[in-house]
Formats: C-alpha cells, sequence, structure tokens
C-alpha cells in the first residue's frame, strides 16, 4: 500500500497458530484489500448533531494469504475530531476498537478474514453542530465509495465538491455521490438556516471616539457572537496604532453573521454603514481584513489592489501581536498560494478586477489577484519599515483625491529612501 489512500487501510496480520513458531512463517501481504463503502450523513438540527453511518466491506484477494498462510483480522480508518457515541458492529455482533499513539481507529473483526473471504460491518458516529449552523467534512477512504448527504430544506447548504446528484424530497434535500466516484479529496459541507438574528452589544473605546459594537448573529452562535466582538475591539485600537490614523469614519460598527449567498461568495463583506456581513465559518483574519477597509477606503485608494493589498497586509500586522503564529502561518499560505498559482494566472495588478460574485470558475484568478496584491505590500512594508508606511497613509488620506498608480508611485517614494522600482513590476508586468 503505497498510496496515501491505501494507507488509511492499514490491516491486522495474524498467523495461524501452527506457523506461529516456525521459523518461514509467512505474513499476509498488503496487496489486493478492497473495499466498498457506504456512507450516510444526516443533518438533524433539533438535535445539534449530523448522524453519520458507514456500511463497510472489506474483502480479501491478498495473494499472500492463499493456501492457509494467514488472514486480517482489523481494519484501520481515521474518524472526524470530535466524532462522538461511536458504535461499532458486524451483521449480528458489536464490535471492539481502540485508538492507535497515530490518532487512528482500530475496528477489530470478530471472524478470522481468510483468502478470498469479506467481512461486512457498520460504524455510527455522530458530530456535534450549532442549532442553525452546521460545518463538517466528508472524508472516504475505499475502492468503491457511495456518500448520500440529507440536509433539512430550509438549509442552506454549499458543498465544496460539485459531483453529486442533487434530489428534493418533501422536507429534505439529498445529495448523492454515486458509487465509483473517486475520494482523493474530501468535501467540506456548509449548512446554514437564516433565521432571526440575536444581537450582542458592547462599545470600543478608541483613540478619539467611543464606537458602538453591535454583532448580529443566529441562535446557537453566542460563542462565536463573543469571539467576534472580542476580536474587533482588540483589532481596532491596533489598527488605529499600526495604520497612523485614527478610526475614520463617523459611525458605529454592526458586523453580521451571513452565509455564502448574503457575502456574495467571499469571506466577508465590508458595506460600510451597513455593516460588514462576516461569513459564518470566517476566521479572525478575515474579520481583521474587513475592518482593515475602513481605513483603505479613508486612504482614497482608486486601485482594487491597493484597497485589498493593504486590506490583507495590516491583516497580518494586527495579528502578528494578536497571534503571530496565525500571522506567520497566514502569510506563508498566501505566498506558497501566489507562486503555486503565477503559472496559470499571471497578469499586472494594474489590469485587475474581480467579479461581483465569486464562483468555482473564478475563484483561483480572483485569489492569484489578492496573492500579488499582498505579495507586494509586504515586500514595501519589509522594505520601508511601519514608520514610513504611516507617513505614507497620512499623505493618502489628506490627499482629497483618488490616488491612482501614479500619484501612489510619488507619495511612497517621498517617504522612503529605497529603490522601490519592484512595485512596478508588479503593477505592470
Amino acid at each position: 500500500m503505497g498510496s496515501s489512500a491505501k494507507r488509511q487501510i492499514i490491516t491486522g496480520i495474524i498467523l495461524l497458530l501452527a506457523l506461529i513458531f516456525t521459523a518461514n512463517a509467512v505474513l499476509a501481504g498488503e496487496n489486493d484489500i478492497h473495499t466498498d463503502v457506504r456512507s450516510s450523513y444526516k443533518l438533524v438540527p433539533e438535535e445539534g448533531i449530523v448522524k453519520v453511518s458507514k456500511e463497510i466491506t472489506f474483502s480479501n484477494n491478498d495473494i499472500d494469504t492463499k493456501y492457509w498462510r494467514g488472514y486480517y483480522s482489523s481494519y484501520n480508518s481515521y474518524l472526524p475530531d470530535g466524532a462522538k457515541n461511536i458504535e461499532v458492529r458486524d451483521t449480528e455482533n458489536p464490535m471492539t476498537y481502540d485508538i492507535a499513539p497515530e490518532g487512528y481507529y482500530i475496528f477489530y473483526f470478530n471472524n478470522k478474514v481468510w483468502y478470498e473471504d469479506s467481512y461486512r460491518f457498520y460504524v455510527d458516529y455522530e458530530l456535534e453542530t450549532n442549532k442553525n449552523t452546521a460545518v463538517f467534512t466528508l472524508s472516504e477512504h475505499g475502492d468503491n465509495v457511495e456518500v448520500i448527504l440529507e440536509v433539512p430544506d430550509d438549509f442552506e447548504t454549499s458543498l465544496s465538491r460539485d459531483d453529486y446528484k442533487l434530489e428534493e424530497k418533501k422536507y429534505s434535500s439529498v445529495y448523492i455521490f454515486e458509487n465509483g466516484g473517486k475520494w482523493d479529496r474530501s468535501c467540506v459541507v456548509n449548512s446554514v438556516r437564516s433565521s432571526p438574528r440575536l444581537t450582542l452589544t458592547d462599545t470600543a473605546h478608541l483613540k478619539e471616539k467611543d464606537v458602538g459594537i453591535s454583532v448580529r448573529y443566529w441562535e446557537g452562535e453566542e460563542e462565536w457572537a463573543q469571539d467576534v466582538m472580542d476580536t474587533t475591539i482588540e483589532s481596532l485600537k491596533l489598527l488605529e496604532d499600526k495604520w497612523g490614523i485614527a478610526y475614520p469614519p463617523d459611525y458605529n460598527i454592526t458586523i453580521i453573521q451571513a452565509n455564502l449567498t448574503e457575502t456574495g461568495g467571499y469571506g466577508g463583506y465590508n458595506q460600510g454603514s451597513n455593516g460588514i456581513w462576516l461569513l459564518y465559518t470566517s476566521n479572525h483574519g478575515i474579520l481583521v481584513h474587513e475592518l482593515a477597509h475602513y481605513w483603505t477606503r479613508a486612504c482614497n485608494f482608486e486601485q482594487l489592489w491597493m484597497d485589498e493589498g493593504y486590506a490583507d497586509l495590516y491583516t497580518y500586522i494586527v495579528l502578528s501581536e494578536m497571534d503571530p503564529d496565525e500571522a506567520n502561518s497566514r502569510c506563508k499560505r498566501f505566498l506558497d498560494k501566489y507562486e503555486r498559482l503565477k503559472t496559470d494566472y499571471d497578469f499586472p495588478l494594474s489590469d485587475w478586477s474581480t467579479p461581483e460574485i465569486i464562483n468555482e470558475s473564478t475563484e483561483e484568478k480572483v485569489d492569484y489577484g489578492y496573492k500579488k496584491a499582498f505579495s507586494l505590500t509586504l515586500s514595501l512594508y519589509e522594505k520601508v519599515g511601519i514608520d514610513a508606511m504611516k507617513e505614507a497613509n497620512r499623505d493618502f488620506a489628506i490627499s482629497g483625491k483618488g490616488i491612482d498608480n501614479s500619484q501612489y508611485l510619488e507619495i511612497v517614494n517621498d517617504v522612503s529612501n529605497e529603490n522601490l522600482e519592484f512595485i512596478e513590476d508588479y503593477l505592470y508586468e
């Protein structure tokens, strides 16, 4: 089993008792092990769970076990983090299992599986969700895999794969990944039921004013709301300091927990005085990015790369204070993706624009623009330092007019003695 998929099936191999004490005992090999998997996932919001049931048929066609030289006695597989109420059984009796130090589960067969025999067993478990939101992963391993996902029809569901059939029932939507489909990649499920929102309020005490913060969230998402509130208040103070400009708007901030339709497919969407629509699965980085847009707009940026590049740069700077490990990890992911996408999508940043709604066909090209803009602004920050960045920011803000590429270059060159010709390479090549 050289592939990563087959490593998920780490079989326990037991010698015949008659052979244990012989010098030439032959172990069962790792060839021609076949598994059929049928998995069912059902979202049950009233119980706050996803019910998962797997039927696994393990077939031993391993030539090394022929002529009664050995048999298989267990099956190893990973279950998702947070799996609870795990039950394992065959067609007649319960089965036992262990968790290996490496994190995978070892399911012990009740029968020996000899050459050309098969063994069918079942694994049931539950995943916790919130009342109105569910995020979980369909991750399967086997030679023939069939997956059925059922969600109530009042949930809006987005899947990271599109190779399924959809059946609409009276009270539910059923997504079917047919038997034989490839499962070399997992499928992330985002499912949300929009309902009347509750509101959490607090105040950020900033340099020149107190700013009211309201977080609107769905019932059951209180922990999410409090985390957003705490992150927002801490981030605003750091953004003021690192930009060198006090919080620019004259209005308070409302953050609304939203679904993919409401954010246009993005992780977040800053609509100014109408609030920030934040995807319910978004991380701290996306929230800080959207908050940073209050400053990018104050800097009168005309070009998209300035708006998004500076928002991502200041996300990195702020996270470096709040969570350095996350800041460095995010930075590395962005730069690695920039290099990976460059071959297929390279274009001058001066030509960059984004569609109104992001979808599967446009996602990577849009993402490349973000990553290239971040690479530019990060390079500038590392070259000139935070003090020069603050001085340039203040010049942008007091310019009283839109900052185009030529005006941008003029200002950043004025505040630094460094050679900044690399910026034009990003803009025009």
